[in-house]
């Protein structure tokens, strides 16, 4: 996998914002306003309300695995942490979609990945 920067200027929101709105090809602005009528953005709970209510499937065999170990493609969204910092990022045909370098994410556990 390799790492093209995106990093979109957000009022709020942070990762959850930033994989989605790449994933959707979706106005920040916009995203921010529907995942608050959800609830609170950063909550486990309400993106994955929104992801599956945007036809994305939760797929189980990457839990737990490390992201520079997988390989996706097609449209993914990977929720994954690195001892108390949890991150999402959304992952285009093997290529990864952040802000952060490959070295920040590569030690990533994942948690959840949506695929579209």
């Amino acid at each position: 996998m390799r790492v093209e920067n995106y990093n979109p200027k957000i009022a709020e929101g942070g990762c959850v914002v930033r994989s989605i709105s790449k994933s959707l090809n979706k106005n920040c602005d916009i995203l921010i306003k529907e995942l608050k009528l959800i609830g609170n953005i950063a909550d486990e709970s309400t993106f994955e309300h929104y992801l599956l209510n945007h036809n994305f499937n939760i797929i189980d065999n990457y839990k737990d695995k490390f992201l520079k170990d997988i390989s996706l493609d097609g449209n993914n969204i990977v929720f994954a942490h690195k001892d108390n910092w949890y991150h999402m990022i959304s992952v285009i045909d093997n290529v990864i979609y952040d802000k952060n370098s490959m070295s920040d994410l590569e030690d990533l556990k994942i948690i959840k990945v949506y695929k579209k």
